[in-house]
């Protein structure tokens, strides 16, 4: 008799223990074949390892230690922005950004490529959540990139630039910089939002990237064209 109570009463407790416990959750699956996604996410020959859509936020935080098909593009940026942010803050330590204005090009190209790297790595990593979310965070990405070539343009004005092609273009060379760099962003946004097949697409994306990138690289290939002998007479080249 006894034994059957204590069978019973080890019975109950077993029962109450298992309805205490939550049931264990299956591991989610962190990627999908192509067809299971919308066409907006797929990439030429790239036919597996996309990410599903509409989980939650901690869902594609974690993707960040899986394998997909975005997993490249988001660790050679994130990678990139560390080694920027620690350059940065060594440069800190030596460099007085707030008192030399001579330093604070520096500063500005420095942040400038650590927004564009950063906001790249947010994109790839969080881009498969939604066609909405998909859109806002590229378009992010744009964002970075103009900042980019801003910062870029910046730069070279003040660090680059022949003195005698300064006192001539100083009056519109940033401003045209900033327009390029607006238009560059613009165009990426278009292209990526209307989807234009061929030619035309790249025309409105590569078009005012292309122009930035000439405006920007302008004082350097100046500087270097009007230095007959750099070694003897510019030491800067």
């Amino acid at each position: 008799m006894a034994m059957a109570v204590a069978q019973k009463f080890n019975h109950l407790l077993s029962s109450l223990w298992h309805v205490g416990q939550k049931p264990p959750q299956p591991e989610p699956v962190f990627t999908v074949d192509r067809a299971q996604v919308p066409p907006l996410f797929w990439k030429p020959y790239i036919y597996a390892g996309y990410r599903p859509l509409h989980q939650n936020w901690c869902f594609y935080f974690r993707t960040l230690f899986q394998r997909h098909n975005e997993a490249v593009n988001v660790w050679t940026h994130l990678l990139a922005a560390l080694a920027l942010l620690l350059r940065l803050i060594g440069l800190a330590a030596s460099v007085d950004f707030r008192e030399d204005p001579h330093a604070l090009p520096l500063f500005f190209i420095v942040l400038a490529s650590f927004t564009y790297l950063s906001f790249s790595a947010v994109a790839h990593l969080l881009q498969a959540k939604s066609e909405f979310w998909h859109y806002s965070f590229f378009f992010l990405d744009y964002v970075g990139v103009a900042v980019y070539q801003f910062g870029s343009a910046l730069a070279h004005f003040y660090y680059a630039i022949e003195p005698s092609w300064h006192d001539k273009v100083q009056a519109i060379f940033l401003p045209t910089a900033a327009f390029l760099a607006w238009l560059s962003c613009a165009g990426s946004c278009y292209n990526k939002y209307s989807q234009k097949p061929g030619l035309l697409g790249r025309i409105f994306q590569e078009a005012p990237s292309a122009l930035a990138y000439v405006l920007d690289i302008s004082p350097v290939l100046h500087r270097i064209i009007v230095s007959p002998l750099p070694a003897e007479e510019d030491p800067a080249l």
